[in-house]
């Protein structure tokens, strides 16, 4: 066949399949060639420029920077989403929240165990994931409390609240850990340790598919702070003086994702930085102005596999030496 009847046959093979939207098997039949002559044409129309496939971002999407961390953090997968106010905390919880409804949703199969964390962003998250209609068509989920209880158990953003709603979403069982996030003291932390219902919950947590994470920072405006009746300022100032630059699960790591060693780590119930790393997807979810040192130590420790954030917590890392 010389150049131009092979040209011509891939423009036409091209036209029918991407514009008149045929089927290769139907090319095939009109034409009188082979199903495979009609998947070489399609490549080799592609290679000769014949054919080329233009991706036009979509306003609020931001594929080159979830690239870029993904490149540099070594993750499996960043989620950058749009905020509206990057120095409004309140706005950028709901909106990251939002974009790990959409994630979780993408993600989540049917018969898989999740272990949940607390805090704004995950509440976000729920109820993002709560305002949508009908349910999400997975079957025997099984969401676990992570950490034990802060604050007022009445209130939305409490770990065992969250544990419930989310388990709801998904018409799944809930497993709560019926313990205080902190302890008053070390030895009563090893008291609520060595009852065998809360090691039967972290086992199961332990052993989870997927981890939901917020990341934290110490601060004195700090969810923790305003909901938490244990941990009060000074102790999480001390934590700062320490090299703290955020938390996951209320277990704090410095800049380089290390752990922080303190009185409050030796009375927290709930999961550890290890325990939680050695599942299989650790999802963390985070952004604003207050939280880029936070997120930049997590991924610098490798603590998540997965972040979830908006784009300019994402630039601001991004741009940190």
């Amino acid at each position: 066949m010389n150049p131009n009847e092979t040209n011509r046959l891939l423009v036409k093979i091209a036209r029918l399949y991407y514009e008149q939207e045929y089927t290769q098997g139907e090319i095939a039949e009109q034409l009188n060639i082979s199903r495979q002559k009609v998947q070489r044409s399609l490549q080799q129309a592609k290679e000769e420029g014949i054919v080329q496939v233009v991706i036009r971002p979509v306003s609020g999407t931001y594929p080159e920077l979830e690239r870029a961390m993904e490149e540099r953090y070594g993750l499996r997968e960043a989620v950058v989403a749009e905020t509206t106010n990057f120095h409004d905390q309140n706005i950028v919880t709901r909106e990251v929240g939002a974009a790990a409804a959409d994630y979780l949703e993408r993600v989540i199969v049917s018969g898989q165990t999740i272990v949940i964390s607390w805090g704004g962003t995950l509440l976000g998250m729920v109820n993002a994931l709560a305002a949508r209609p009908g349910r999400l068509d997975v079957r025997g989920i099984t969401v676990i409390q992570g950490l034990g209880g802060l604050g007022d158990p009445n209130k939305e953003v409490h770990a065992a609240d969250l544990t419930r709603r989310l388990a709801q979403v998904f018409d799944g069982r809930a497993v709560l850990l019926p313990a205080p996030g902190v302890a008053g003291s070390k030895e009563s932390r090893e008291a609520f340790y060595a009852d065998p219902h809360i090691q039967q919950v972290l086992d199961q947590g332990r052993r989870a598919d997927l981890a939901i994470m917020g990341i934290g920072a110490p601060r004195p405006d700090s969810i923790l702070v305003r909901e938490g009746e244990i941990v009060k300022w000074p102790e999480l100032e001390a934590l700062q003086l320490k090299g703290a630059a955020g938390d996951i699960n209320l277990r704090y790591f410095d800049q380089g994702g290390n752990p922080v060693d303190s009185n409050l780590d030796a009375r927290v119930i709930g999961l550890t930085l290890e325990e939680i790393g050695r599942i299989d997807r650790v999802i963390g979810i985070a952004g604003g102005a207050t939280k880029v040192k936070a997120i930049h130590g997590a991924l610098n420790g490798k603590l998540i596999d997965v972040l979830v954030t908006d784009q300019q917590t994402a630039q601001a890392i991004l741009t940190i030496e």
